[in-house]
């Protein structure tokens, strides 16, 4: 396929490998396209060999003139963000006139998300897809990943932290629990998931190990922040001493499948995807 069979991406991007998925993709599909790194969130790795600019967060102004000096038609927003506070946002005028719109600051993710990207459809004339889009076999499936399978045990945990994300999605906190016997050790906030799976780690109760559950926001637009599965997850439920990871299954983002897999065998963790 040449360039001229999809229409110019923009790559919003955050920290961690996601992006980098994304910039291989276009690639592999003759794709145009051009990355919005932004500052103090994105990788450094990710310039090395793509065209790309770096912007504040709050540069709304800055990603508009990008939009049309590039000749942008879609954007993806993708990869790790940590929510800054408005001191640390620094908007310009752009982004000070739909902030003042939306009441940032008591705002969760998920809406602050589903503004933002409102603000970049209209402001900017682009169309805002989600990575699904870009990238075919992302989501996770029901059912089990690799060797390992929960046990009884780890199904009544999966069960308690399923209800528990739930009801904290309604209310748009977050989107990720761990629950060991029937405990939980921590729920995730502004800190993150990682961050939170390794607080767990000095939480844990001797026995069998804890189980980390990711859902969806109930609400939330699956353009954005759907829950991420990754290598660095797998890792860092080893670390924490965690049996295993259970995720909603087609609407949880799988980055690094075969990666993923081979971790979770070697390290006797299970991965599996449920309603």
């Amino acid at each position: 396929m040449t360039s001229s069979s999809f229409p110019k991406l923009g790559i919003i991007a955050g920290g961690g490998t996601a992006p980098r998925r994304v910039i291989e993709a276009c690639r592999a599909q003759g794709r145009d396209f051009f990355v919005i790194c932004l500052e103090g969130q994105a990788d450094k790795e990710i310039t090395l060999d793509a065209p790309h600019a770096w912007l504040p967060i709050g540069a709304f102004g800055k990603l508009r003139e990008i939009v049309s000096s590039e000749k942008i038609i879609e954007i993806v927003m993708i990869g790790r963000v940590r929510r800054p506070s408005l001191v640390e946002l620094k908007p310009d005028w752009l982004a000070l006139k739909g902030l003042a719109k939306i009441r940032f600051n008591f705002l969760g993710d998920d809406a602050l998300l589903r503004a933002v990207g409102r603000i970049i459809e209209h402001e900017c004339r682009v169309r805002v897809i989600g990575v699904q889009d870009i990238l075919g076999g992302v989501l996770l499936r029901e059912g089990c990943l690799g060797l390992h399978k929960p046990d009884t045990e780890a199904k009544q945990d999966i069960a308690r932290g399923a209800a528990v994300a739930k009801t904290l999605g309604k209310v748009d906190v977050g989107q990720s629990v761990v629950v060991q016997q029937g405990l939980i050790l921590g729920v995730e906030a502004i800190e993150g998931t990682d961050a939170m799976i390794a607080r767990c780690r000095d939480l844990k109760r001797d026995g069998v190990g804890g189980v980390l559950v990711k859902f969806a926001k109930p609400q939330q637009d699956e353009r954005y922040d759907l829950p991420t599965i990754g290598p660095d997850t797998v890792e860092a439920v080893a670390k924490a001493g965690l049996r295993g990871i259970a995720a909603e299954a087609d609407r949880t983002l799988l980055i690094d499948r075969d990666r993923v897999k081979q971790l979770a065998d070697e390290k006797g963790i299970f991965v599996i995807g449920i309603r």
